[in-house]
């Protein structure tokens, strides 16, 4: 809940219903808003552009993050552990494999194994899918470089 609470709640009340009732409070204040410039909203794309405004791949992960286990650290993530998040811009769950340090500080290699596989190629005239993936990330499981600077790659929003 750490996400949401820094984005939405400051000073608010911290229970999942609550943060989830806020959200959509934001959602129809949204639409009231884009309605008074004539553009028209559905009540699911309010919900959407909400949860895109704040950060979130889409509505369904902005209410997971106020109901799931947040891994905010390495720490939390272990071996069999199933998670969902992001590699390359697309939406992914699985298995994790392996979480092991590097030689750099603060980086960690983790290996997972995706419950479908994505195309990791972004040509019209080939593809690459991979299920199996070997990424680095830092101490708050956010995709990083060998170096430890922040790049592309395997995200882990949440545990399931």
């Amino acid at each position: 809940m750490t996400r949401i609470s820094n984005n939405l709640n400051e000073g608010r009340p911290d229970t999942p219903a609550d943060q989830t009732e806020l959200l959509k409070a934001q959602a129809r204040r949204l639409r009231k808003a884009l309605a008074t410039r004539d553009v028209e909203v559905s009540h699911a794309g309010s919900l959407e552009l909400l949860a895109q405004s704040h950060g979130f791949r889409d509505w369904n992960t902005a209410v997971a993050m106020t109901r799931r286990n947040i891994p905010t650290h390495v720490a939390d993530l272990g071996i069999g552990k199933r998670f969902a998040g992001s590699y390359l811009g697309h939406a992914v769950s699985g298995d994790i494999r392996s979480v092991n340090t590097t030689p750099v500080g603060g980086v960690y290699r983790v290996e997972v194994h995706l419950d479908e596989a994505v195309d990791v190629v972004a040509s019209d005239r080939f593809t690459g899918f991979r299920q199996r993936i070997g990424a680095r990330i830092n101490e708050f499981c956010e995709p990083v470089l060998t170096n430890g600077q922040r790049g592309p790659g395997l995200s882990i929003d949440i545990l399931l």
